[in-house]
């Protein structure tokens, strides 16, 4: 039972609680209006900084190297449109430049990634990615595309490959191209040859080109062809002989056996038309002429690009096939293109991943494609775009995508290139043997490789 004493102790903390209740209520959240007169505490504040602000979008800067109007009106079109689709997210396209070994974009970016304020996205060259990603530039999207559902085999083998880095997804691949044999169907009929029937192997090449050539005294009115100009790579003819650039263990071999081989019979070009006439005839064409298209040269080895551009020229009856090989079998090609890239330290990467997806596998991609005459390594969409429907022309290109190389993914990609180039320089010049030359390469360059 209990006492009076206890029941007065009872009484005492009963009203106690009655006055802290009524206090803490004075106390208590404020009421909307006193929340907008008042200023939030610190922890708030550091938190509305952190995340976005009642729907603020996020922003992402997009640099691009492309400068003609063709491809920055569909470059920018696909932004308003990814934009519109996308509320939450900004991009903002930027012209930067155009790519290339040592300047234009090349430097700004790099300039830009050390200094800690890269862009959230680049469209960037294909074929570098391995030499940026080696270095620590460029973000690994491997997770990323893992968890938005892009796989390797979406795009071309070539394309993937060149966007990877010791099997580690460095880039997204965007469009592509490869290289084919164009040649004069006109010139052919006037040299007596068969129009529908171009060069397969590398000796019907020589004939023809020597039917196709025509000299007024000293001076080269037409040749039948060059087998460097264009896109006439050591790539290209290194690969049409049957020789490859690198090995299993990954080193470099640019003094395989066949690779030797195709330099040498280039030299017989240099030796046979003299390669200082060339050189004058070439550089009388101008630097802004296309040579074949103008009727100065009647086979060229080139890319897909040209299909649009020889539009303009009513009068240029063309055909285009495979590059000749010596057996005139086991037709190839080689493949370069673009890409999209997040550099390192970008602070938006997964909106920057939405955005580059965008542009490599979805809308965005369709709508560069089709607005620029380009194919895509994302390999569902080049068979639907209305241009490659409507271009007999492009059927041969979608045939050689499977068949297609990509130059070495290695480190050291940008001092190969290089070294090729002057290798075969020197060799057409006579300024040492094609194999004492491209074993100079091989050693260089794997040396830098550290092998």
């Amino acid at each position: 039972m209990l006492g009076k004493n206890t029941f007065r102790l009872a009484a005492l903390l009963l009203s106690m609680l009655l006055v802290l209740s009524t206090a803490l209520v004075g106390c208590g959240s404020p009421s909307k209006e006193q929340k907008t007169n008042e200023t939030p505490k610190q922890s708030d504040t550091d938190k509305t900084e952190s995340t976005p602000k009642q729907g603020k979008p996020v922003e992402i800067t997009y640099w691009f190297p492309h400068g003609n109007s063709r491809d920055k009106n569909a470059l920018e079109k696909a932004v308003d449109i990814f934009n519109k689709a996308n509320p939450d997210i900004k991009v903002t396209a930027e012209f930067v430049g155009a790519s290339g070994s040592g300047q234009g974009i090349t430097d700004k970016l790099t300039t830009a990634i050390n200094g800690g304020s890269p862009p959230d996205v680049v469209l960037f060259d294909r074929f570098m990615v391995s030499q940026w990603a080696s270095g620590g530039l460029f973000e690994d999207l491997t997770d990323l595309a893992q968890a938005n559902g892009v796989t390797k085999d979406m795009f071309y083998d070539f394309a993937i490959k060149e966007a990877s880095y010791k099997d580690r997804i460095y880039a997204m691949p965007f469009d592509t191209d490869c290289r084919v044999l164009y040649y004069n169907k006109k010139m052919f009929k006037e040299a007596g040859l068969d129009p529908e029937k171009p060069p397969l192997t590398i000796a019907e090449l020589d004939e023809y080109a020597e039917k196709l050539t025509k000299k007024e005294g000293n001076r080269y009115k037409v040749i039948g062809f060059i087998p460097w100009l264009s896109q006439g790579w050591l790539y290209t003819w290194g690969w049409a002989f049957g020789g490859q650039f690198q090995d299993q263990s990954g080193k470099i071999t640019a003094n395989h056996p066949d690779i030797v081989k195709a330099l040498e019979w280039e030299t017989t070009y240099a030796k046979k038309y003299d390669i200082e006439a060339i050189t004058n005839f070439s550089s009388a064409s101008g630097g802004d002429i296309n040579p074949f298209s103008a009727g100065m040269v009647a086979m060229m080895i080139s890319g897909p690009w040209e299909i649009a551009g020889f539009k303009e020229f009513k009068d240029l009856d063309y055909g285009v096939s495979y590059i000749p090989t010596p057996t005139g079998s086991n037709f190839n090609s080689w493949a370069g293109g673009w890409c999209y890239v997040i550099p390192k330290g970008t602070k938006n990467k997964e909106a920057s991943f939405k955005f580059a997806k965008f542009m490599s596998v979805e809308e965005g991609a369709r709508i560069y494609g089709e607005d620029t005459v380009h194919f895509m390594s994302y390999k569902d969409l080049n068979d639907k775009f209305t241009w490659v429907k409507n271009e007999p022309k492009a059927k041969i290109f979608l045939e050689l995508f499977p068949k297609s190389y990509c130059r070495p993914a290695i480190s050291k990609g940008q001092l190969l290139w290089d070294e090729l180039a002057t290798a075969t320089d020197n060799a057409l010049h006579g300024k040492g043997t094609p194999k004492e030359l491209l074993d100079k390469v091989t050693e260089k360059v794997n040396k830098e490789l550290g092998f």
